[in-house]
């Protein structure tokens, strides 16, 4: 039964890709990429999330010289990616700023990887390869994007592309669905 669902099916075709055709992507599936993660659930519907498209190669570009430099520059070969998407929150929503008072859990960020896993799935969906991007200097994206003390914070850059031609994604290994579950008991 698990085999035959087509969410699964998606779950098991997408994969990071940090090696991209030169193909552009078409807006349109942007945008439907886009859609797919403002539907994201969030806490008390906050909706912390905010998407930068760079898709203008030499704003792309400009970008990437600016947040893959110094110690980050072993993420520089994302900037080859035909899109880069920043994925930013906005800090000053009451709930998140209780959220992490009182349950120690910062809910923004969790939001944020929701939006941000609706997003890529809806990318493989289309056929678009992508790449979770953690390694950036996020205080100079920050600069870059005009935001400074405006309240966002980086979370992460989404590579977006056709994946490059012989691209064979790696076999990982999961876990079995009985390692990481445990039914009315504590974990072992």
């Amino acid at each position: 039964m698990l085999n035959d669902s087509g969410f699964l099916n998606l779950c098991r075709l997408r994969r990071s890709v940090r090696r991209f055709s030169d193909r552009p992507v078409e807006k349109e599936k942007l945008e439907l990429c886009l859609e797919a993660a403002r539907l994201a659930p969030s806490a008390e519907n906050g909706q912390p999330w905010r998407f930068v498209v760079f898709n203008d190669p030499k704003k792309k570009q400009a970008m990437a010289d600016a947040v893959f430099k110094g110690i980050y520059a072993a993420s520089r070969n994302f900037a080859s990616a035909p899109v880069l998407v920043a994925l930013l929150i906005k800090e000053s929503l009451l709930v998140n700023k209780l959220g992490r008072m009182v349950q120690g859990t910062p809910f923004q960020f969790v939001d944020a990887g929701i939006a941000g896993e609706h997003f890529v799935l809806a990318a493989a969906e289309q056929g678009l390869g992508t790449c979770w991007v953690g390694w950036f200097d996020g205080r100079a994206l920050i600069k870059h994007l005009g935001l400074k003390g405006k309240g966002f914070r980086p979370i992460a850059l989404i590579a977006v592309g056709y994946p490059a031609p012989g691209f064979q994604p790696k076999e990982l290994r999961r876990h079995a669905l009985e390692e990481i579950t445990f039914w009315n008991s504590p974990p072992r």
